[in-house]
């Protein structure tokens, strides 16, 4: 009863100023949105007291805003806290596609079914990973600034993963890729992501292939060569890029590629770095490994691949949701049991976006479901607050209007695949969007 007056009176005191008429629409819907959040999590009498904190705090102010992508590691009570802070000014919205914006031309659309995933969280560290292939050496590591494992990259080893079948035409890759141990003095390594028209573990008894060359040097991480060669390749193609980026040495970075028939793109972060539309051709494509070269871990040179996906592209979203009313992604990427949004996730968000632009009399609700792992409750709650961060990221950085977004949370009451394997809980790891 508590919440419904200070709603109330809020709505009249907004309704007041006709000069901030639309600054004052969007702080009712934050305000709106607090309410509704707090009451569905809290107690009737708990509820009234974090409104009225909620609300205090808005009509108070601070001096900038609060980080919206906080961990859920935070406690029950800071549920709202997700929220962006509560001062909202003409300047807010650019403040946003700031903290959001950085992916802005980031076009990537990951494929909508899930054909091989692996974060090497069940083997062992010091082993090779199950799922995957070499004719080299490898193993397993963790490393002192990340949670997660990592397949290490040695000397000359080529890496497949282990997948039943060859690839499709249209597919995306994606996987985050760190380095460490470069610099002044330091031996230089290559890396090389190729595409193969045979099962091989090695460039060079892969058959006719396309790949792309990186650089680790003194200099910085360079993306160097695009090219492909063998006896099925119609047109020679050899690209020298000799893209330069000293940022990205000895840190993490995220790669993205799309591969569409004969075209190759690629996406250092949200940087594109190779779009050659006739690189692939004949039958080139159909395997996937990679390569390193001269990466020495006696001189301290450090590589490694995490997080690793294909995915075959199909239909696009449009069509799925016209057709069948629904679609589904596992695209949309957040932190490790948190609802922070990853930048990565921007080309699908956009794409979402743009549909919803363009079909202005569909309305969608955004479903969040989790894996098994951890209890029901952690996975409710974790659900829910990634739906209601993916509505209020569409909302504020992508204008789409507020009213036309739910959210709800299932945690893992609907798997789509085995709990059991990585590749299945990264399946249950989606976001549904439903039209209503």
């Amino acid at each position: 009863m508590k919440s419904k007056i200070i709603l109330t009176t809020v709505t009249i005191l907004l309704s007041v100023t006709n000069s901030h008429a639309q600054l004052l629409k969007k702080l009712k819907k934050r305000i709106e949105q607090k309410v509704e959040n707090v009451i569905v999590e809290k107690t009737s009498d708990k509820a009234a007291e974090e409104t009225s904190n909620t609300l205090d705090t808005i009509f108070e102010g601070n001096n900038g805003r609060k980080d919206k992508n906080k961990s859920s590691d935070q406690n029950d009570d800071q549920v709202n806290n997700n929220d962006e802070s509560n001062e909202y000014s003409e300047t807010d919205e650019e403040s946003s596609q700031i903290a959001f914006g950085v992916y802005s031309n980031f076009t990537f659309v990951p494929g909508n079914k899930l054909l091989f995933y692996d974060d090497f969280e069940t083997d062992a560290l010091g082993d090779f990973p199950a799922h995957w292939e070499t004719g080299g050496s490898g193993e397993v590591v963790n490393t002192s600034d990340s949670k997660g494992k990592w397949l290490s990259i040695v000397r000359r080893s080529g890496y497949m993963p282990a997948l039943e079948k060859k690839l499709p035409e249209n597919y995306t890759i994606e996987f985050d890729l760190t380095n460490n141990g470069y610099g002044s003095g330091k031996p230089n390594s290559k890396l090389f992501f190729a595409f193969l028209t045979k099962k091989a573990y090695s460039m060079g008894a892969g058959g006719s292939l396309a790949d792309i060359e990186i650089l680790l040097s003194n200099n910085g991480f360079k993306v160097s060569n695009v090219e492909n060669f063998g006896g099925e390749v119609e047109v020679k193609i050899g690209s020298r890029i000799d893209r330069e980026m000293t940022e990205y040495l000895n840190n993490t970075v995220h790669i993205s590629i799309a591969v569409n028939k004969k075209r190759l793109r690629m996406w250092v972060n949200e940087e594109k770095m190779v779009d050659s539309p006739n690189l692939l051709q004949a039958n080139i494509g159909r395997y996937f490994i990679i390569q390193g070269m001269d990466v020495l871990t006696e001189k301290g040179h450090f590589i490694g691949i995490s997080n690793f996906k294909i995915a075959e592209s199909t239909e696009d979203l449009r069509s799925l949701l016209l057709k069948n009313g629904k679609f589904s992604t596992t695209g949309i990427y957040f932190d490790t049991a948190a609802f922070t949004v990853k930048k990565e996730s921007y080309g699908i968000l956009a794409e979402i976006a743009k549909m919803l632009k363009d079909n202005p009399k569909i309305n969608l609700q955004i479903i969040g479901h989790t894996d098994s792992q951890g209890d029901d409750n952690s996975n409710q709650y974790l659900s829910r607050s990634r739906a209601q961060m993916v509505k209020q990221i569409l909302w504020e950085e992508f204008e789409i209007e507020y009213d036309r977004l739910k959210f709800i949370g299932k945690g893992a009451t609907e798997p789509v695949d085995d709990n059991t394997t990585e590749k299945g809980r990264a399946n249950n790891r989606r976001v549904e969007f439903i039209k209503i």
